[in-house]
């Protein structure tokens, strides 16, 4: 059957799908918090498996700075450093002490050289106060890229397979020169612009963070700001405590749902979000969340006496089971601050613990220039699902060959029927079962554009341009509202 082997059978492409469809399920939530919350989106947990490398390419490239730093020697008690029983450290870097702006916390576990990484947290955008392209090119000297870029923005996969996205300062678009970047960059107070997540349920996610978390919703700010239009997008929402861009560690959430609302997959890799909350607020929320949705409680709340008061610490986690670490601001913001000692960590020490516990502390460079599509990976890791793909799609495309040869006899034995006047002869035919085998052929294929269609979104949803056009296009809104229409049609008929 020309143009219908085994690449290109619907049974291959099922295969594809079968992989993409691994998934983690997680509770609905119902219940609502009465008021916005204080809130403040402190950091982000990242894992890291080169904490050395991780440091020169956060503060090469993007300019950050280690705020602090902290060995353990046993595994957090409430999964901290996610759930290894290991010895462990966390480094904090950013722009700004914690208690003013976001950062991120790399945390190292001895002994744990890999992550797999997760589909849930999609990537980090950064306003940088330099050209984009000069990051790009610090990353490339680092060995990490190349880096895909539109105009606007640029799309660079960090250590340990983190994305981030490189933005202009707000109100400019692509083609400006480099003085006006800097300049409109000394206006940026927080560098951290967002993060985006994916997550099955949209509507679902939204009610979480608004109506738990006390979160407002900022997506009609983030469309007057120029981002992707979620206005006019499907399953895009914008939340957070205070409007895009306002100040201090106003980092809101992009929430970008999945397109069939059953693939987001959540690793360990995802890390955790910490929040601060007044004391008195976190102490409803967790309440709330307690009776309401049980479910989403990783850790109970915990009051540790510190020098400065007593803090409060909550781990839950949103529907799709992305870790929310929960703690009181009074104490936290005071102790952040005076934790930061803005050192380095000691690298002997380091190297002596490893020693100890016979672990590395390095791991060999892996290049960051792979499609998150990767087949021969998908191979790779999963033998037993390609096998069975591949054996029925052998048998698939023998039966259909075999119909269509029976098709053609069929039909060159109705033409020398109905050549020599035989009609009586050509009505006895078997049409019944000609027209059945022909109809089967149609649904064969039929089913295979279809989910070959299916696999074209899912690449391009993993493209780290896909949906992330974070500033607007020279040519206006009514170019970004067409487009968006086309992708809802398409979705659609999906």
């Amino acid at each position: 059957m020309a143009g219908f082997g085994w690449r290109s059978n619907r049974r291959f492409v099922a295969f594809v799908l079968a992989v993409a469809s691994l998934h983690c399920v997680g509770p609905r939530v119902a219940g609502a918090v009465p008021k916005t919350l204080h809130g403040r989106h402190a950091h982000w947990v990242l894992r890291t498996t080169d904490l050395q490398r991780s440091i020169d390419f956060y503060s090469t490239v993007f300019g950050m700075r280690v705020l602090r730093h902290e060995e353990n020697s046993e595994a957090c008690p409430i999964t901290c450093n996610g759930k290894y029983g290991t010895a462990w450290s966390k480094t904090i870097v950013g722009y700004d002490t914690e208690d003013r702006g976001f950062a991120l916390e790399l945390t190292f576990n001895y002994g744990v050289d890999s992550y797999p990484t997760g589909e849930a947290l999609r990537d980090i955008a950064i306003r940088l106060k330099e050209p984009f392209l000069d990051a790009v090119t610090k990353a490339a000297e680092l060995g990490y890229g190349p880096a895909q870029s539109n105009g606007t923005s640029s799309h660079l996969t960090g250590p340990d397979g983190y994305r981030y996205v490189l933005m202009l300062p707000p109100g400019l678009v692509g083609g400006v020169d480099d003085d006006k970047v800097k300049a409109a960059a000394d206006t940026v107070v927080e560098p951290f612009d967002h993060v985006r997540l994916r997550v099955r349920n949209l509507a679902r996610s939204v009610h979480f963070y608004m109506h738990f978390l006390g979160m407002s919703d900022w997506t009609e700010a983030a469309n007057d700001r120029g981002e992707p239009s979620p206005k006019y997008m499907t399953g895009v929402a914008v939340v957070g405590y205070s409007a895009p861009s306002s100040g201090r560690s106003s980092v809101p959430l992009f929430l970008e749902e999945s397109p069939d609302q059953d693939t987001v997959r959540v690793e360990q890799w995802e890390g955790r979000h910490a929040i601060t909350l007044p004391a008195s607020e976190l102490r409803a929320v967790f309440d709330r969340l307690s009776r309401s949705s049980p479910d989403s409680v990783v850790h109970e709340m915990r009051e540790v006496e510190e020098k400065l008061g007593r803090l409060l610490i909550a781990i839950v986690k949103d529907p799709d089971g992305l870790e929310i670490c929960l703690v009181s601001s009074e104490v936290f913001d005071k102790a952040a601050h005076a934790a930061d000692d803005f050192k380095l960590p000691d690298w002997n020490l380091r190297r002596s613990l490893a020693e100890r516990r016979n672990a590395r502390l390095t791991n060999p460079m892996k290049s960051t220039n792979e499609p998150l599509f990767n087949l021969e990976a998908m191979i790779k890791a999963h033998p037993d699902l390609y096998k069975q793909a591949q054996r029925e799609a052998e048998e698939e495309n023998s039966e259909v060959a075999q119909l269509q040869r029976d098709g053609e006899a069929f039909m060159a034995h109705a033409k020398e029927l109905s050549d020599a006047n035989q009609t009586e002869e050509l009505l006895r035919m078997d049409w019944k079962s000609f027209e059945e085998g022909q109809e089967k052929i149609k649904k064969t294929l039929e089913a295979y554009e279809k989910e070959k269609k299916k696999v074209a979104d899912l690449k391009d949803s993993l493209d780290p341009l896909h949906n992330a056009k974070l500033v607007p296009e020279a040519k206006g809104k009514k170019r970004r509202r067409r487009k968006a229409r086309r992708r809802a049609a398409t979705h659609e008929e999906l």
